[in-house]
């Protein structure tokens, strides 16, 4: 269990510290949430990898942030227009989800959002590596396999065929093609018949209500474990493909898994682009002359809580590293 989940245990202490209180001592104006599915009961994509929030916690999740900050635009973050406590809510990876769940929540609450797109998968041309996992997970789990399937499945894993695939990497993601040939599933089908990733059009019609979008990359690897080169080729082909497609000037930039292990070298070139970037480290500092914000998960592996105790949560911790001197991000 990570650091932070014991914290949110002992949330109970919590009601001792505001909101605002927090902010203030911690010095920051504003808060970057962010998630990826929102739960209406069809969950094939997220649901062996972590909790995913239903509509109604993610609901509760809004009206508490509306109760303690104010909700600013893209614009706003952009020009460092801030208000004192504010958030701004960001998706990932421009699953379908977005638009037939998460709009119309966000709508009713008048707020706005970022989605940050794989360039790869717009209009369903494939599939996310870690999806790939979890459909095979609830495949394999659903069907009656014969013996000489069980055998082979069996041959690849040695132990559990479930452990196997959840510690894939994308480097072996033709191992996933090949088990999903062994229990005649497609992975092309699935994405034809259930076309979990926006459109290109979908995605237009959002943008004309006000919606934003920006980069994820092209295939959503782990950055620390490519080279600056691939690095900076997944990260401007997204943003070029997005800027040309869409119409958009100002392409923002959110690392796909975690900007963990990203040198100063590529926000160098980040910066003379004028690309602003996001990460996932939650409450964290970086250095002035990198401009990357880290924004704060709302999803965990295990178990769903709540945006009072991740929030209330990640200032608590960040005030405890301060006193250590492990609020900083320190880049090669």
């Amino acid at each position: 269990m990570h650091l932070k989940e014991y914290l949110f245990k002992f949330n109970f202490i919590y009601n001792f510290f505001s909101v605002s209180f927090l902010m203030k001592l911690s010095r920051r104006k504003i808060i970057f949430p962010f998630y990826h599915f929102v739960d209406n009961g069809e969950n094939k994509i997220v649901n062996n990898l972590y909790k995913a929030k239903n509509t109604k916690q993610f609901e509760e999740d809004i009206k508490f942030l509306k109760q303690h900050f104010v909700s600013v635009s893209l614009k706003e973050v952009l020009n460092n227009q801030i208000k004192e406590n504010s958030f701004f809510i960001s998706f990932d990876d421009g699953l379908l989800n977005y638009k037939t769940i998460v709009i119309p929540i966000l709508e009713k609450h008048n707020l706005k959002a970022i989605n940050f797109l794989n360039t790869n998968f717009i209009n369903n041309q494939s599939l996310f590596f870690r999806y790939k996992v979890n459909i095979l997970i609830n495949e394999i789990r659903s069907k009656k396999l014969s013996p000489k399937q069980k055998k082979e499945l069996k041959e690849i894993a040695k132990n559990s065929i479930f452990t196997f695939l959840k510690q894939l990497t994308q480097k072996e993601e033709a191992i996933l093609d090949s088990i999903a040939s062994i229990i005649n599933f497609s992975f092309e089908n699935f994405l034809q018949e259930q076309t979990p990733y926006l459109s290109d059009f979908q995605i237009k019609k959002l943008i004309e209500k006000g919606f934003y979008f920006g980069a994820h990359s092209k295939s959503h690897p782990y950055y620390n474990t490519i080279p600056l080169r691939k690095q900076l080729e997944e990260t401007f082909t997204s943003i070029n493909h997005i800027k040309n497609t869409f119409a958009i000037n100002n392409v923002t930039f959110a690392f796909p898994f975690s900007d963990f292990g990203v040198s100063k070298s590529f926000f160098k070139v980040m910066k003379e682009e004028n690309i602003f970037t996001f990460g996932t480290a939650g409450l964290k500092d970086e250095a002035k002359s990198i401009n990357n914000n880290q924004r704060i998960v709302m999803e965990y592996k295990d178990r769903v809580y709540s945006a009072e105790t991740i929030i209330k949560g990640e200032l608590i911790l960040y005030l405890i590293k301060k006193l250590f001197g492990k609020h900083k991000i320190y880049r090669a």
